[in-house]
């Protein structure tokens, strides 16, 4: 049996292990970020909105982190559905959101916990309160439609910070609906 020595990269302590072919055995990580959040810290969410009558300007989802231990919030995806041909926007932005709370759904459902977050939607009247700071993305929804804003773990909520989902055009009162998928580290 081999003994090898590597550097542990976060003490840069040497280390030492045993292999029975001068390797290691180890595993990867090869699943997704969401994935050993929601499996190891139970801090994976899904937060679902459903707005019977979107209009164009209307503010329809807001998510804001209020983690206090300076955790991030980490948005992977965001679906996007629409009875009518619609755009979509989402904006980091600030202001007191008003409207119907929601709560987003922790993903590992063997061990829940409650998200450190402030939601609302839409839900038959426009989010008001809000300004926009930063636009992060936009997408088109053909009517009966879906489309994604695609973040891929990029977008990076701080403590205090916050997002919102608008309806930047439709043609005619659309309802709308999706979800959000993010993850606090």
């Amino acid at each position: 049996m081999a003994t090898i020595s590597f550097t542990h990269d976060v003490t840069g302590n040497l280390q030492q292990a045993k292999g029975s072919d001068s390797r290691l055995n180890v595993s990867s990580r090869s699943d997704s970020r969401s994935y050993y959040n929601s499996r190891d810290q139970q801090e994976a969410y899904s937060l679902v909105w459903e707005d019977a009558d979107s209009a164009t300007g209307d503010y329809i989802l807001y998510w804001k982190n209020t983690d206090t231990q300076g955790r991030a919030l980490v948005i992977d995806s965001v679906g996007l559905n629409s009875s009518a041909l619609a755009q979509f926007k989402l904006a980091t932005v600030t202001g007191t959101a008003s409207g119907v709370t929601v709560l987003p759904s922790c993903l590992n459902r063997s061990a829940p916990r409650v998200a450190s977050a402030s939601c609302v939607e839409a839900a038959g009247t426009a989010i008001t309160g809000l300004t926009e700071e930063v636009v992060i993305d936009h997408a088109g929804v053909a009517a009966g439609g879906h489309e994604e804003f695609r973040l891929d773990d990029r977008l990076r909520i701080g403590q205090g910070g916050a997002i919102a989902i608008e309806c930047h055009f439709t043609a005619t009162t659309a309802k709308t609906y999706g979800i959000i998928y993010g993850y606090y580290e």
